[in-house]
């Protein structure tokens, strides 16, 4: 047996390693074939990497607070349509280059649809990068500073989908707008991004202090993007009301 540890660790086969005592002692009380312990067997280990490569994946994306589709509470928000979320989570619009716009007043799900999104899309194989938009002014003024803006260019245009939060929440500092401008413009019919706004199309002009660039960013983003207007009240602050009245819900 420590023989076995010891070339399974060699062939760094440590997801076999991991059940191997489990897997010997089904294969003694079944009865198991040599064939059908050893696809067991293997099975396990292609299961650890995919779940490996998944968690990557996930730190690699950077996720605020990552949330699952399946804990979204469609009750709260009825506005939302569900069948064209799932349908956004079987991701065939990464596929397509297409992109996604979520719109609406802050604290209505938005942020939590785009992140589960992003991990629908991870657990199907796709690269994916979240950043707030100002995160992304952020990063491009530091390296703007360095002179060395290709490199930052480079995180925002590698992954299959981008995801790009907050625009709306405040104004942004001068040249924003040429920064969204050339990631949305390099990643136009060749990757694939989602972002979320907190307020109307025509206010992003002023949000980026520069009107025509904000129409460039719109024309090239809308072109292939899917709309969702969502409406409503903001969740957080229902947890604030239920958590102020000592948890009771009102009729």
């Amino acid at each position: 047996m420590n023989q076995l540890q010891t070339l399974l660790h060699d062939l760094r086969l440590s997801g076999l390693r991991e059940t191997l005592t489990v897997r010997l002692q089904e294969a003694l009380a079944n009865r198991l074939t040599h064939e059908e312990f050893l696809t067991l067997a293997l099975q396990d280990e292609v299961n650890i990497r995919h779940q490996r490569k998944i968690q990557r994946r996930v730190k690699t994306a950077d996720f605020r607070t990552l949330k699952p589709l399946d804990e979204f509470d469609w009750r709260f928000n009825p506005s939302i349509p569900r069948k064209p979320i799932y349908e956004l989570a079987a991701c065939h619009f990464i596929r397509a280059k297409h992109d996604v716009l979520f719109i609406g007043p802050p604290g209505t799900g938005k942020t939590h649809l785009a992140q589960a999104i992003g991990f629908e899309a991870i657990k199907q194989g796709f690269t994916v990068c979240y950043r707030s938009i100002f995160d992304l002014v952020r990063d491009f003024l530091a390296q703007d500073a360095l002179q060395q803006r290709d490199r930052v260019l480079q995180v925002y245009l590698k992954s299959d989908l981008l995801i790009i939060d907050d625009m709306g929440l405040r104004a942004l500092p001068k040249h924003s707008g040429e920064y969204l401008l050339e990631v949305i413009m390099r990643r136009y019919e060749t990757r694939s991004t989602i972002m979320t706004s907190n307020r109307p199309l025509e206010d992003w002009g002023k949000l980026l202090q520069d009107v025509p660039t904000a129409g460039a960013v719109l024309d090239r983003f809308l072109h292939h993007a899917t709309v969702f207007a969502i409406t409503g009240e903001s969740y957080r602050l229902k947890d604030s009301a239920l958590a102020k009245s000592g948890g009771k819900k009102h009729a």
